[in-house]
């Protein structure tokens, strides 16, 4: 409901309690009443209409106001609209003090001299409904404040979420379009040099495949991003697609040999298929290798997925960022990865993957 509305609604509550208390000024006063009986039946019911506007306004004129009700109401405080400005307030803030005044006021409109039982009763009519609302209105402030916290801390999930799966794409593209632009640049260089009409023709056919394929994974990947519901969905590249992989960085000049010891299934297949994409693109771009192997293990407990080279650059300078996305890879499954130079020359890249 709006504010207006609940605004609507107190106002109607308190016409009826003006009604009701100037009827009792009226009814039970023993003499005539006065000005100040008609001021605290007013002051005391008229604003509750805005107490949602300006709760702490409300309790202080409704309090005060409720200190000159002695002559018309039974028991001798106001249990009604007093509770009701205490609830309010306790919604909005810590109301301990209020809490303490509106208790002093309630017992001093009903404490009698001696402390008979019909007093007693009074007292502890009152104060119940004093304390009982200000325990609901801490209460339902409380609510309010978990369930913003869970509110913000939701929010922060999913912004938490979102910087991952925005990780993850930067990851994924950064693995497609390396591995492939390496490629395509080092089979551009060859055909510039190469003087044979069937060279050429098979190392731009080399190309043409090279091209092709990460124009599907690159669309596949931004096909999650769309909201249009037209974006083309392929299965993510697997074991099955090694062997493509493994011509392209042949066509690229690099010899490799591939042996695959045991199947691999489920997530880890597409982390089996980046490692060894983003180990012979560095192999393309960094290590000035001739040839390059590639070995996957199935073990009892783990997968080890191992490339090695024999390029001469790898001792001079440590491979690109790739591999950093790597070891983000392996560790996402409880993995080990290694990275580094050779003892001889070349350089090596290994994962342990936990099955």
């Amino acid at each position: 409901m709006p504010t207006w509305a609940w605004v609507v609604v107190d106002g109607l509550v308190a016409l009826l309690l003006a009604a009701a208390f100037l009827g009792l000024v009226v009814s039970r006063n023993t003499s005539a009443p006065d000005a100040v009986d008609f001021a605290a039946a007013l002051g005391t019911s008229l604003p509750i209409a805005v107490r949602r506007l300006w709760p702490r306004t409300v309790f202080a004129v409704v309090l005060v106001a409720g200190l000159g009700m002695r002559e018309f109401l039974l028991p001798t405080a106001d249990a009604l609209c007093l509770p009701l400005a205490l609830y309010t307030l306790a919604t909005r803030r810590n109301a301990a003090v209020a809490l303490l005044a509106a208790c002093a006021a309630g017992v001093q409109g009903v404490l009698r001299v001696p402390l008979t039982g019909n007093v007693r009763d009074q007292l502890g009519l009152v104060l119940g409904i004093t304390v009982a609302s200000w325990a609901v209105g801490t209460a339902v402030r409380q609510r309010r404040l978990y369930t913003e916290r869970l509110a913000v801390h939701a929010e922060e999930r999913v912004r938490a979420e979102a910087a991952e799966e925005r990780l993850r794409i930067a990851r994924e593209l950064h693995d497609v379009i390396g591995h492939s632009l390496s490629t395509i640049a080092v089979q551009a260089g060859v055909a510039g040099h190469v003087g044979g009409a069937e060279e050429m023709s098979r190392t731009l056919a080399s190309i043409e495949e090279t091209s092709r394929s990460a124009l599907r994974e690159t669309r596949r990947l931004l096909g999650v991003l769309r909201e249009d519901g037209d974006a083309e969905f392929e299965p993510a590249p697997g074991l099955a697609d090694l062997g493509a992989l493994v011509e392209r960085t042949r066509a690229a000049g690099v010899e490799v040999d591939l042996v695959v010891d045991g199947e691999v299934e489920g997530e880890l297949e597409l982390t089996v298929y980046r490692i060894v994409q983003e180990a012979l693109t560095n192999v393309i771009k960094h290590a000035g290798a001739r040839r390059a192997g590639v070995r996957i293990s199935r073990l009892a407990e783990a997968l080890v997925v191992e490339v090695v080279d024999d390029g001469v650059r790898g001792q001079a300078q440590p491979y690109g960022h790739g591999l950093l996305g790597l070891r983000e890879r392996v560790h996402v499954f409880g993995g080990e990865f290694e990275a580094g130079a050779r003892a001889v020359r070349g350089f090596r890249v290994m994962a342990r993957l936990p099955l």
